[in-house]
């Protein structure tokens, strides 16, 4: 969104009983989440840990979950993935798409870079065809992660992210965790963000609004531009006509003389 992106990294508990061999999501929805866990958010005491920039097209550079006390906290499940926008995933998934103003409502469509290393902690691509199913785009597989059997991960853990070649901007890295199965701690991570070393992302061109008071304003916009049309082509007719019928009455005040 705009020229910033974030990286949203899902954890859900109840996937890694239920379907052990990876998240069924490719977004963060909370509302979800808390319906798959049938329990609402709560907190582990996690935070990030980043460094402070990445180098487009550069090396891959480490994603860390760790406890704020140093303590070691178990998980089960995740599934992972970077998006443009300087927000949250969560907070944009809770939006309705289609939101006035809220260019990303439903959740950010695009993920970007890649994750490496993903065999050696049980992790692997997430579906393509999940992905699909709910309109997100990957630059690659491994754009979008999940668990490929149910992890036995401890905090700090670590996951490579390579850069995409071309500028992204500032990054927002989101995540959240879960401690287990159905009814059992979860928490999304507050974010952080990681600097471009080639600074801001190129600008991108708004898309036209499709919103139905956008759409009425954009027919409105064109009825009028069809009226003014029509009223120039009718005054030039009308000016000619003019012109026309003063010129025939000349000529026939010069016949008379």
């Amino acid at each position: 969104m705009h020229l910033l992106q974030s990286i949203a990294v899902l954890t859900l508990a109840a996937t890694s009983f239920a379907l052990p061999n990876g998240a069924p999501r490719c977004k963060i929805t909370e509302s979800i989440i808390a319906a798959g866990h049938k329990l609402q958010q709560g907190s582990l005491g996690l935070v990030m840990q980043l460094p402070a920039s990445y180098t487009p097209g550069g090396a891959a550079i480490p994603i860390t979950v760790a406890a704020a006390n140093g303590s070691a906290v178990s998980f089960a499940g995740v599934l992972a993935y970077v998006t443009p926008g300087n927000i949250m995933d969560s907070s944009l998934t809770a939006v309705p798409i289609g939101t006035p103003n809220v260019p990303s409502a439903g959740g950010i469509m695009q993920h970007v870079g890649t994750f490496a290393n993903l065999a050696a902690q049980n992790l692997r691509p997430q579906t393509a065809a999940v992905c699909t199913s709910q309109n997100v785009t990957n630059d690659a597989d491994a754009s979008t992660i999940t668990h490929s059997q149910p992890l036995t991960a401890q905090t700090p853990f670590t996951v490579m992210w390579t850069p995409p070649a071309a500028n992204a901007g500032p990054v927002t890295v989101n995540m959240v965790i879960s401690s287990g199965s159905s009814r059992t701690p979860w928490q999304i991570v507050p974010s952080g963000q990681i600097q471009s070393t080639a600074g801001a992302a190129p600008a991108v061109p708004a898309a036209p609004a499709t919103t139905p008071a956008a759409k009425k304003n954009n027919k409105k916009t064109k009825k009028n531009k069809a009226k003014k049309a029509a009223k120039g082509a009718a005054a030039k007719v009308l000016n000619a006509v003019k012109a026309a019928a003063a010129k025939a009455a000349k000529k026939a005040k010069n016949t008379k003389k």
